[in-house]
This record gives structure tokens, sequence and C-alpha cells, in this order.
């Protein structure tokens, strides 16, 4: 990797991060109190595809909300290309994007172009008149790509004959850790939900050498989980006290992750962590609109890059679904995103080891070693 590619990739994930946690905050707010996990990769991208056949105002909307490295269409193309490339060949995590459009209706070359280009993505026709029929489609194609763990994107509800356009992303992720947990050492143990209330939840157990840190400006502590035959981590973040989350997350808002992962030292550490599963599907335009990302969505969106026969374009919906799976063996994660448009019209003594006991509610990202945040979410109800 040249230096300008590795300084690229470095802006890239810093703004990813960003965008990562400017969704972290609307979605905590939009399901409070739920266990939240998204990939912020995942969504990015889909909407880069879309963005690519806008101009003007709606444009410009997306390079500031999704924290975009350029508003040249050919460069934010590549900067997405360098990440996808990375990942194409990876046996334990695939991403895919797709663009379904109305039958009869012809992509713009230039757009297709740098879609399957770049995105290594292709578009296809479909007749969303058919809601079911074309849901079915989608929804088999989404499947096929995150091993069967997410189903029923999109509903047929949100498809109709004012439906011209589909933007697909799915990410699905398989990872077993460098250290696993032994299963006979998980117990149930107690979690505590807050300062009174906890409830018993199966508790993984493993003593090993990890990355941690001590993070006092924060009043938490971090540790990082690699995954094998990977670049790839889980970063765990866990207040000091009990009811510590929100003020973390509050902090979190103005710290980029960076500042986090170059602290981290290898120490031994006896860690306790959560067998936890978590689903998590979300229409995203409030959130979109919310980060002041709105024209894409109205009557004024402007998308005249994407066909050939000028057709008004809006999106009518961003559906993002979420998967993960953490047990003694590793991690599965999936997640998808779905954007729909539509017409307008409508070596010394070791020191005694660090405890790193998750028994009470914490952040996670799973990212790569330069930074790219695939997913972030929060475990808080079990």
């Amino acid at each position: 990797m040249s230096n300008t590619e590795g300084s690229n990739l470095a802006e890239f994930s810093q703004r990813l991060a960003e965008f990562s946690n400017n969704l972290y905050g609307s979605l905590i707010a939009l399901k409070p109190n739920t266990n939240v996990v998204f990939s912020p990769f995942s969504i990015q991208t889909c909407a880069a595809m879309a963005r690519l056949g806008a101009e003007g105002e709606t444009a410009a909307q997306l390079d500031r909300g999704l924290g975009l490295v350029s508003s040249d269409p050919q460069q934010i193309a590549e900067s997405f290309h360098q990440v996808l490339a990375e990942y194409e060949k990876s046996s334990i995590l695939r991403i895919a994007n797709k663009i379904y459009v109305k039958q009869n209706y012809e992509l713009n070359d230039d757009f297709n172009r740098l879609l399957s280009k770049q995105f290594l993505s292709a578009a296809e026709n479909v007749e969303f008149a058919h809601s079911v029929q074309a849901a079915g489609i989608i929804n088999a194609w989404v499947e096929q790509q995150t091993n069967k763990l997410i189903k029923d994107l999109v509903p047929p509800s949100l498809l109709d004959a004012q439906t011209r356009l589909v933007l697909i992303n799915a990410i699905h992720f398989k990872g077993n850790w460098v250290h696993q947990f032994p299963e006979h050492a998980t117990r149930n143990e107690r979690f505590h939900l807050n300062e009174v209330e906890g409830v018993e939840v199966p508790m993984m157990n493993v003593k090993e050498r990890f990355r941690y840190a001590n993070l006092p400006d924060l009043n938490a502590a971090a540790l990082e989980l690699p995954y094998k035959d990977s670049n790839l981590s889980m970063l765990i973040l866990l207040p000091n006290s009990k009811t510590g989350l929100p003020q973390l997350e509050q902090q979190l808002r103005g710290t980029p992750l960076s500042k986090i992962t170059e602290q981290l030292q290898s120490n031994q550490v006896v860690v306790k962590l959560p067998k936890f599963k978590a689903e998590f599907q979300v229409e995203l335009t409030p959130v979109f609109e919310q980060l002041g990302m709105t024209r894409l969505f109205s009557n004024q969106a402007e998308f005249g890059k994407m066909l050939k026969s000028p057709e008004e374009l809006k999106v009518s919906a961003i559906i993002h679904k979420a998967f993960i799976d953490v047990n003694e063996l590793g991690t599965e994660a999936a997640a998808a995103t779905a954007i729909i448009m539509c017409r307008l019209t409508s070596c010394m003594l070791e020191p005694p080891p660090i405890e790193f006991h998750v028994n009470r509610p914490f952040i996670y990202y799973i990212a790569s070693r330069k930074g790219v945040v695939l997913f972030a979410g929060k475990g808080q109800q079990f």
C-alpha cells in the first residue's frame, strides 16, 4: 500500500468513525433501552452508492452528512473500493452491494460503470409493482449474501408501482477468537442492569494476554479481543460504574476511536464477557434527516445521474438490519441496508492480572486494525 493510500485510508477510517458516533447517538435516542447493533460501514457504503447518482444540494448534504472524503464521485468510489477490495477474498467477512431498478428503466452508463467497478455491485431490473414477488427476489439475494442470517429485509408493503430504485448493502461477519473462551468455564453470573436491578446471564471466562487500556478521562476501560486469520477485532468499552453508560456515550461523541486504540497495551487479563445475540432493525429516514441529509427524501431531491431517462427520483426508505452472535468460539454478525427510491409524485515479574468483568452495560465495536468500523453496538438488556 502506498503512502497516499495509507493516509487516504486513515482519513476514510476517521470519518467513518465520526459518522458511526453520530449514527450511534441518533439510534440510541430513537430506540432507548435496547441492544443497538448496526454497521456504520454498511450504511455509509449504501448511501454513498446513491450519492454517485446525486447532484446539487442533495449531493452536498450527503457528502457532509456521511463524512465522505471528497465531493468528486470518482474519488468517493475509490475510497470505498479500497476497503471493499481488501475483504473481497476474505473467508470471514462478506460485503455485498446491489441496486434494483424498476423494470424497463435503464441506468446511466457512467453510474453503472462506477458501481460495478468500484462497489463490486451489479444492477438488476425488477418489477416493483408486483411487490411480494419483488421483495422476494431482493430478500433472497440478501439472505444468500449473509449466510441466511438476514431474512425479510425489505417488506413488500414498502414497494409499489411508484418505487423506482432500491439500493441494498449486506454485510456478514463470522470470526473466531484468537483466544477462545473455554466452554466449560461459562457459568451463570449476575449482569447489573443498573444500581439495583440485575439478571443472571451465561458469562464466558478466559485468562490471556490481551491489549487493554485504563481510560481515566472517560471513567472506563477498554479491551481488544482479536479474531483469527484477519486484521479484525472487537473493542469493548466498559464504564467503571454500573450506571456509567449514558455518560460514556456522551463523552465518546467527541472522542475519535483512534485516541482509545492507541492507548491499548498488552497485559494479562481475566475477562468475563456475556454470551449474547442481538438483532436490530431500523428505518433510517429520521436518522439521516437528523444528520442534515433531508433533501434526498423530498420532492426537491436531485438524482439526475442515475437513469438514462430524466425521471425524477427520491428515496422512500432506508432499511438497515443487523445481527450479532457472540459466543465462546467467536462472533457471527451480519447487517444489511436497503435504500428504496420512488418517484417524486408519491518479561518482568507478571503483575497480578487485570480484571475486565463485563457485568454491566457496555459499548463494543468490530473494527479493522486500520480503524474501519464494521459494526458498533451496545449490550444493555439481557
